[in-house]
């Protein structure tokens, strides 16, 4: 804490000064002056910001830059004192003279104690001088007053008392100096604080005055707007934009572009001058490097794009358009399709064309965790919630996804408990993890993908109503392969480039090979037309016929397990088509015994049955 300097006019305010200062455990300077000397005695200490004076000492020292000065008043109890001291003795007329300050400004005459009291407060000691012979020859008893004031009455012969500053005066100034010191260094810490964060922001800002002259600017802005370190900066480029009337534009500096904007000043309901902060437009590309590394590094990104879903068919062209129309909102989406579909690059699609693109891009499969742990992936939790939990806890999904998408694959698998719980976050968009008690808001887009008929789930128990509500603002179905036919041979040539490039070979597709390709129900969809394309590019051939089709298709059925084979079934077909084709297909691949054992049945019944599948004229 800075010291404070007691300027003093008397001997006796000098010596009990210091003894006040003790008591109340603070550091003084005391110096005793006349007016004279009042200024030279302050710039004597540069250390001192507040100076505790009185009557024309104070005065003569309140214009230094950068002093606050406290003046010592009178207290009214000192001043009766004075005043009693006199009636006792019998003087009746009484007069009061001394700067204003001294005593508050009171002017004017008063009965009091029965005498005729008289406050004439003056403007310098020339006026107290003169002001004491007046009151003299007017008949005036006794005079109170300053130090020219005493000297003149006693030079008069009159009765003649020191305005003394008392014990109770002296503590109030050097109260009031310490509560000044003390804001003051508030302000200090406030403004160094200020200068801290300005300076250290990754915004160049400069303040104009209503003049547009420049009353702040911090390092930034002089790096920026400097051609060199050495020279002073130019902000003629930083005016543009306050001369154009834009809020917002790119401009240069120095070969940099830069995003500059201005903020209005406003200050007592009026417009006090304008704020520009300049950002570099090679620092945000950089600092958005920076997170979409740290997305990478951490697996919290969409790679795909609408670009790469391979298709020209008016169903995927149709579906494209509207997912792009969800993706200019917020709203939960639902995607359904078939094993294979593709309902992941529609999701990663959606996030990329959405506002939220900048975001990370979180997908987690609901089915492949254990239910003893979905809730802590989903959810997060502290240390010490469970045994084996991480030391420092764990972010839940929801929070990694904060400001992106949460991308929920296979929902229709979630257990009751945790659908309870979800149906919560999406609700009050908050979430506490597990062992906690403090609740985290999370911003979070939910797009939701299943293969099975959520609604007919909701009618039978197994997904809350809800819930299926709140995911299912908006939805998407993708259309299996067998319903958009032309599409097939378009995304088998795309990945038999793709993994006949990896070989540093070219292959083409042949005319029978495309029909053999639409001929195939594909249940697998696109992800088993992609096995199909691999195994087919590693041949040596350079063309793909019908025969390589069939005999990759083959091998995925010779070696496939039992459990993981497909027959398809037009979803239109009658019951009698369906179990036709089921029987037909399995007696294809297997004995007749074995596909007895298989479907349950006798060989008379299965005989029975392919005669009466069969056609009039082969019966």
């Amino acid at each position: 804490m800075s010291p404070i300097l007691l300027l003093s006019p008397m001997p006796s305010l000098s010596a009990i000064a210091p003894e006040i200062a003790a008591e109340m455990g603070i550091r003084i300077h005391v110096e005793t002056v006349d007016d004279v000397h009042a200024e030279q005695a302050v710039r004597r200490y540069p250390d001192v910001e507040v100076v505790v004076s009185r009557g024309g000492l104070a005065e003569k020292v309140a214009h230094i830059e950068n002093i606050s000065v406290v003046e010592i008043a009178m207290s009214i109890n000192e001043l009766l004192g004075h005043v009693s001291a006199l009636t006792a003795r019998g003087l009746r007329r009484i007069g009061i003279v001394s700067r204003a300050n001294l005593f508050g400004g009171a002017s004017g005459d008063f009965p009091i104690l029965g005498a005729r009291v008289g406050f004439y407060p003056q403007t310098d000691e020339q006026s107290i001088e003169t002001k004491v012979r007046q009151l003299a020859d007017t008949g005036f008893e006794a005079i109170v007053g300053c130090r020219v004031a005493y000297a003149t009455a006693r030079e008069l012969g009159i009765e003649a008392v020191f305005l003394e500053s008392g014990r109770t005066s002296i503590k109030a100034a050097l109260q009031e100096a310490l509560r000044i010191i003390h804001a003051k260094e508030r302000e200090k810490l406030q403004a160094a604080q200020l200068a801290a964060i300005i300076d250290n922001i990754d915004e160049a800002v400069i303040a104009f005055t209503p003049e547009h002259e420049v009353g702040f600017f911090n390092r930034h802005a002089r790096r920026l707007c400097a051609i060199d370190p050495a020279s002073p900066p130019d902000f003629g480029h930083a005016l543009s934009i306050l001369d154009s009337g834009d809020k917002e534009r790119i401009i240069s500096i120095n070969g940099n572009s830069v995003i500059a904007r201005s903020i209005p000043l406003e200050f007592d309901d009026s417009v006090r001058g304008k704020i520009v902060t300049l950002q570099e437009v090679a620092r945000i590309q950089a600092s958005e490097s920076k997170i979409r590394s740290s997305f990478h590094q951490k697996g919290l990104y969409a790679r795909y794009h609408f670009a790469d879903v391979i298709g020209g068919s008016d169903a995927i062209r149709q579906l494209i358009a509207r997912a792009k129309v969800y993706a200019g909102h917020e709203s939960n989406l639902v995607i359904q399709g078939e094993t294979g579909t593709g309902k992941e690059i529609f999701a990663q699609s959606i996030h990329n064309h959405s506002r939220r693109d900048k975001g990370p891009f979180v997908s987690v499969n609901v089915a492949s965790i254990p239910v003893g742990l979905l809730e802590s992936e989903l959810f997060g939790y502290v240390d010490g919630a469970f045994t084996g939990a991480r030391k420092s806890g764990k972010p839940g999904l929801f929070e990694l996804a904060h400001e992106g998408t949460l991308f929920l694959d296979e929902i229709g698998e979630l257990v009751p408990e945790i659908q309870s719980r979800l149906l919560r976050v999406l609700q009050e968009r908050e979430i506490m993890r597990i062992g906690d008690d403090k609740i985290i808001p999370v911003d979070v887009r939910i797009i939701s993908a299943t293969n099975r008929d959520l609604f007919q789930q909701t009618q039978n128990g197994t997904f809350r109503q809800d819930l299926y509500y709140r995911i299912h603002v908006a939805s998407l179905r993708i259309p299996p392969l067998r319903e958009r036919p032309d599409d097939i041979p378009l995304i088998f040539e795309h990945y038999l480039r793709r993994f006949a490039g990896q070989a540093g070979r070219k292959m083409r597709l042949a005319p029978a090979a495309r029909d053999a390709l639409l001929s195939h129900s594909w249940p697998g969809n696109v992800r088993q037309l992609r096995n199909i394309a691999e195994v087919a590019a590693y041949g040596h051939d350079e063309q793909v016929d019908a025969r390589h089709i069939q005999e990759a298709l083959g091998e995925q059925q010779e070696y496939a397990p039992a459990e993981t084979r497909f027959i398809a079934i037009p979803e239109n077909a009658s019951l009698k088509q369906m179990e036709s084709a089921i029987v037909r297909n399995l007696l294809a691949r297997h004995p007749a015994d074995e596909v007895c054992a298989r479907l349950g049945i006798s060989r008379v019944t299965l005989w029975r049955k392919m005669k009466k599948f069969a056609p009039p004229s082969a019966r």
